[in-house]
């Protein structure tokens, strides 16, 4: 059974200790990004982030639980931006087309680190954690599906859960594919473009 992530550190409640932990989830990042896994450890992470080691360890136990940590946080941010994405609708008097936004959120995520974002998935696996990868599609599938059973404008044609399901896993199930390739499709306009076509092809039917 995996452990809450509360159970990883100890949580920082003074804006100091809040801007530590920050700090070190943004040299972990950095590193993914850089260097890679091969060269994340905790060590190098201090290094980086300009403290000790005993510092980090007040927060994490290890570095995996650093990699949690920050897979989560990323995860949350990135599920706010979709949900914003998909929210612009005529009702709110901003032009924009909320499929696009929604997917360029979701493809934006994490930084655009997207080498980063590939270890930071893999964590999430190992530890049993891969249903949280769905959460950004999933609570904003869930807002528009009961907006829509309430009769609200979402800004997108009606649809039944089970479209909604199979079109949210075909879009994630695209981009994990692409980020576990590390494909030469990400980042671009092209890809952007044949997921929104993805989209509108489940709306259309």
């Amino acid at each position: 059974m995996t452990k809450p992530i509360d159970s990883y550190r100890k949580l920082p409640k003074q804006a100091r200790s809040q801007a530590t932990v920050e700090t070190i989830l943004e040299a972990t990042s950095r590193i993914l990004q850089t260097d890679g896994e091969r060269a994340l450890t905790t060590n190098a992470i201090a290094r980086l982030a300009g403290i000790s080691i005993g510092t980090l360890y007040q927060y994490f136990p290890d570095k995996n639980a650093i990699l949690i940590t920050l897979a989560q946080q990323e995860l949350a941010i990135t599920d706010k931006a979709v949900s914003a994405g998909f929210a612009m609708t005529a009702e709110t008097g901003v032009k924009a087309d909320p499929v696009r936004a929604g997917i360029r959120a979701l493809l934006t995520g994490f930084k655009g680190r997207q080498r980063a974002r590939k270890a930071l998935i893999e964590a999430l696996i190992v530890n049993g954690l891969a249903d949280e990868l769905t959460r950004p599609v999933d609570n904003v599938m869930r807002e528009i599906l009961a907006a829509q059973a309430q009769g609200g404008n979402t800004g997108m044609p009606a649809m039944k859960p089970v479209t909604a399901y199979v079109m949210t896993r075909a879009v994630i199930g695209t981009l994990r594919a692409a980020l576990m390739e590390q494909s030469a499709y990400l980042g671009t306009a092209e890809f952007e473009d044949e997921l929104v076509k993805l989209v509108r092809a489940f709306l259309a039917a």
